[in-house]
């Protein structure tokens, strides 16, 4: 990695997504880019004094990278994607909810906003992230969809940057039509091979349901994982983005770990 992006807004979730990115930076070797997006609840002049507080109290932990910020304007979601389109990072890390509290039926409309438009993968972090935990289980849900293996390479990138975890792989059978069962069992068979290619650790389960979301959270629970790994939907349809996407979405809000979402090169175009 080169550049990581964290949105700062000065609250406890994302001086959390801060730490977490200074932990990556320092196992990729990349530089920390911090971005606070203008409002009328805080003065300006305020808040570059706070921001050169803190990127002066994290220069230190940063093993000789950089780390700057820069202030944006507009619509929160808006604005950090333009920026990413703009800077190219490898990687966002931002806060689950920032200052807008827990509510679970709205709490992360900006969170999926913002992953529906940008083009880097998103890596969002509750404020109760437990920092003294290492980072061993990596939860993989394959499903039916064509673009459900999009996920493995960043899903082997994590894993080769903390290199005591294991990949999870969870197969989700929301059909008993055979074939679809077929489909789920041979996407599941490729990415076996593919992280054995890698010399990656693994293990394989299924499930039926028909709530992708609850199914993953319900495993994520049951191993204690660490990190689950998805991506948006490929449907980005009027009806999706009102309703903000049934998985996405839901995952965004009720997931006590990390999710790392991978943008959908179907959506976006070419992966970087």
């Amino acid at each position: 990695m080169s550049q990581i992006i964290v949105g700062i807004d000065f609250s406890t979730s994302s001086m959390t997504a801060l730490r977490l990115a200074v932990d990556i930076a320092n196992r990729t070797g990349a530089d920390i880019l911090m971005a606070w997006i203008e409002t009328k609840e805080k003065d300006r002049e305020e808040a570059q004094q706070e921001l050169n507080k803190i990127a002066s109290d994290y220069k230190p932990k940063l093993n000789g990278k950089n780390i700057s910020y820069i202030i944006c304007q507009g619509k929160v979601y808006l604005a950090i994607a333009k920026l990413v389109k703009d800077e190219n990072p490898d990687l966002l890390v931002i806060g689950a909810h920032g200052r807008s509290g827990f509510d679970e039926k709205y709490a992360g409309q900006n969170a999926f906003k913002l992953v529906i438009e940008c083009e880097a993968p998103v890596l969002i972090v509750r404020e109760t992230f437990n920092f003294d935990k290492h980072l061993e289980k990596i939860v993989l849900p394959i499903d039916s969809s064509r673009d459900t293996r999009q996920k493995v390479p960043w899903t082997i990138e994590f894993a080769k940057m903390f290199p005591q975890s294991h990949i999870c792989i969870l197969g989700i059978q929301t059909s008993n039509i055979k074939s679809v069962r077929n489909e789920v069992r041979g996407f599941v068979l490729s990415v076996e091979k593919f992280l054995a290619q890698h010399k990656l650790p693994f293990t394989t389960e299924f499930v039926d349901t028909e709530n992708i979301t609850t199914a993953t959270l319900d495993y994520a629970k049951n191993i204690n994982a660490d990190l689950i790994v998805t991506m948006v939907e490929q449907e980005k349809t009027i009806t999706n983005f009102l309703f903000l996407g049934p998985y996405s979405q839901q995952m965004i809000n009720l997931s006590p770990f990390p999710v790392l979402i991978v943008p959908n090169v179907q959506l976006h175009g070419a992966a970087k």
